[in-house]
């Protein structure tokens, strides 16, 4: 029978290596679970050794929201097996999918030996959010550390597949336009002044059509150095612009007011902000405090200190419907819905239901935006690069007369 090698820990923490006999490597895990042991990694004992030599670049890269969210999942159900904190945490610093997420982890580990909480080391990591800082010290407090840590991780799901629904909704447009550009500009900046310079040769005019790309062509080549530097100029005044305070305010705050593009803001905003009260009011957190919190976890500025105008209305006594509703950031049901969780008391689950209704209000958005941007961009791209082919050829055949 196989042997096979394998890496695990037991229920408190402990390292245990060994060689077992299976069928397989599936079976091989499924024995050493069946023994209490939670399985690292499991081996043929014949499989080659690993160079120690082998260039790993993950200790370089920075951890991703998915690295950290899968985690905090991993610590979650270890606490919730009966594992200690400190054996959990030292049983992710070996299975973290990057080494530089391991290396978090252990200095996690060393800072919680030297007296720190889970929630003050985590603070020293600018990969772990705000938000899920706020509910581990909530956790630390009420001793119901498993369950915060699952609200966590699927506040920190849902976010970011609503973020990467919204960038894949992008991607295929935007491959389309950049080829359309690329093919459009190749043929009016290489081919058609060649094709001119024949005609010329052979005493022909150019056809009004193509002697209009010609000239286009002739602009583009002539003050090609002018463009660039335009261009460039225009880029590091958007990102200086964005980078500062009051652009990047003003840009925010006028993001939202593009048709189509400002309602899917909007949308997610909405419901990124919903999603997190609620799950900080469920998990004891004040509303004054879970304000603070949210505020940092939204992208768009203007929206964020709609949320900071809100928590200094409540502070000085105003009212949370009537305070969120202030610069028209969020979708107008927030404001009716809060008014409702406040008269009936459960302003928690209300939220949780307003997130629900606008994350799939911006699901909905997503799918109709790309099924109607799709063809009306191949259109559009379709018509310019058929006008510079058809340009072309009527260039050949008058050539050819």
């Amino acid at each position: 029978m196989p042997e096979f090698r394998y890496k695990a820990r037991d229920a408190t923490g402990g390292p245990r290596v060994g060689v077992v006999d299976a069928t397989s490597r599936s079976a091989a895990a499924s024995l050493l679970r069946s023994r209490g042991l939670i399985v690292i990694g499991v081996t043929p004992v014949n499989a080659p050794v690993e160079s120690n030599l082998k260039l790993d670049l993950s200790q370089y890269l920075r951890p991703r929201a998915v690295d950290v969210e899968l985690s905090l999942q991993q610590l979650s159900m270890m606490l919730k097996g009966g594992m200690p904190l400190l054996s959990g945490l030292i049983a992710l610093t070996d299975e973290a999918p990057r080494k530089s997420l391991g290396k978090i982890w252990k200095s996690i580990v060393s800072n919680i030996q030297s007296g720190d909480t889970l929630s003050q080391a985590m603070s020293k990591h600018r990969c772990f959010p705000e938000f899920t800082i706020q509910l581990i010290r909530v956790g630390e407090r009420t001793g119901e550390l498993p369950p915060v840590l699952e609200r966590a991780v699927a506040t920190m799901r849902s976010r970011r597949r609503g973020i990467q629904e919204f960038s894949s909704a992008l991607v295929y447009p935007l491959l389309v336009l950049m080829i359309a550009v690329g093919v459009t500009a190749y043929m009016v900046v290489y081919l058609i002044p060649r094709l001119e310079i024949y005609l010329q040769s052979l005493g022909k005019n150019m056809p009004a059509m193509t002697q209009r790309l010609v000239d286009t062509s002739s602009f583009m080549r002539q003050y090609y150095p002018l463009v660039g530097i335009i261009l460039i100029g225009v880029a590091v005044f958007s990102i200086a612009a964005y980078r500062s305070k009051e652009g990047r305010m003003w840009i925010d705050r006028n993001a939202l007011r593009i048709p189509i593009i400002g309602t899917l803001f909007k949308l997610c905003e909405t419901s990124t902000f919903a999603r997190s009260l609620s799950v900080m009011l469920e998990s004891g957190i004040t509303l004054i405090d879970g304000l603070g919190t949210v505020e940092k976890l939204l992208y768009n500025r203007f929206t964020a200190k709609t949320v900071n105008n809100t928590r200094a209305s409540i502070i000085q006594g105003g009212n949370f419907a009537d305070a969120i509703d202030m610069g028209n950031a969020f979708a107008p049901m927030l404001k009716k819905m809060v008014s409702v969780g406040q008269q009936s008391g459960d302003l928690k689950g209300v939220l949780e239901e307003v997130a629900d209704f606008h994350e799939a209000q911006f699901h909905t958005s997503v799918k109709r935006l790309n099924a109607i941007l799709t063809p009306f961009l191949t259109i559009g791209i379709g018509g310019v690069v058929g006008y510079v082919y058809i340009s072309f050829f009527v260039a050949l055949l008058a050539a050819g007369n």
